[in-house]
């Protein structure tokens, strides 16, 4: 059995410990900052070994930074130059331009394979943790240019291990900006939204509810991909101003017929997209 260190127990490094646990697929050893996290995430069963030293990461077939993006970016100097030759290093941060560029820079014998699973709920660290999280939801892969074939297959079978779908992409800049299309601007629509006054939010109903749900997620976990993806985020709402700015004037001009084919083509591509129209 690999034996996989997972870098940060939060919602994500959590849950991927608990997948590769559960399902018998790694020894995990957990690394947290916080000896009592540590001692949480054995009691929980999620782990083989935890502890708070990175030096986990020499002995690893498999070293996975989960730690928040700002957080990572600092941690992949020690780590690379720590991981063991024919090892493998990735991570799980939601932005991967500059995590991309710091792996490159990195002093490491390891192979790198890039990485983000477009999963997670609301729940902040452990309590966040679910087994199941990454079933049927896709895992983004960026592989280094020299990364053996071999190394990005054992990562593939990880990831397929734990239920996800992995999407091989080439260019992180491009991750970026499709998932501050499709995630990051999202937040930010569900914060411009739940600000409405105190006594119109108590009449708010299941749209309401739906569309700001991310709004309950952890502060520091958004602020760090937005503040980490800040180009691409600008760039993708001001697409999206320019589409909701449409529908305003369509919407001013009472034009029926246009407004249905908006609202019908929207529809069509939400049926469309992954997980269907649940």
């Amino acid at each position: 059995m690999i034996r996989v260190a997972v870098v940060g127990l939060g919602q994500i490094g959590g849950s991927l410990a608990a997948a590769l646990t559960r399902r018998r697929l790694a020894r995990v050893v957990g690394v947290t900052r916080r000896a009592e996290t540590a001692r949480r995430a054995r009691r929980m069963g999620i782990l083989a070994e935890a502890g708070t030293a990175l030096e986990a990461a020499a002995a690893a077939d498999v070293t996975v930074l989960a730690t928040p993006v700002r957080t990572l970016l600092r941690q992949i100097p020690g780590v690379a130059s720590r991981a063991r030759p024919g090892s493998l290093l990735t991570d799980v941060g939601s932005t991967k331009a500059e995590v991309c560029a710091a792996f490159r820079r990195a002093r490491t014998e390891a192979s790198v394979v890039a990485g983000h699973p477009m999963a997670g709920n609301e729940r902040a660290g452990l309590d966040g943790c679910d087994p199941d999280l990454f079933e049927g939801r896709p895992w983004v892969l960026i592989a280094a240019p020299r990364t053996p074939r071999a190394a990005r297959d054992r990562l593939e079978r990880l990831v397929r291990g734990v239920g996800s779908r992995p999407v091989w992409m080439s260019d992180p800049i491009e991750h970026d900006l499709r998932v501050a299309r499709i995630s990051h601007v999202p937040y930010l629509l569900a914060y411009a939204l739940a600000r409405q006054p105190r006594d119109t939010l108590r009449v708010c109903g299941n749209s309401f509810r739906d569309a700001t749900r991310v709004a309950l997620s952890d502060v520091e976990m958004v602020l760090d991909f937005l503040l980490t993806n800040r180009g691409p985020v600008r760039r993708a709402a001001l697409e999206m101003r320019g589409r909701f700015d449409e529908l305003l004037r369509l919407l001013a001009r009472g034009d029926e017929r246009g407004l249905r084919a908006r609202l019908r083509e929207a529809r069509s591509r939400r049926a469309g997209a992954p997980g269907g129209p649940g």
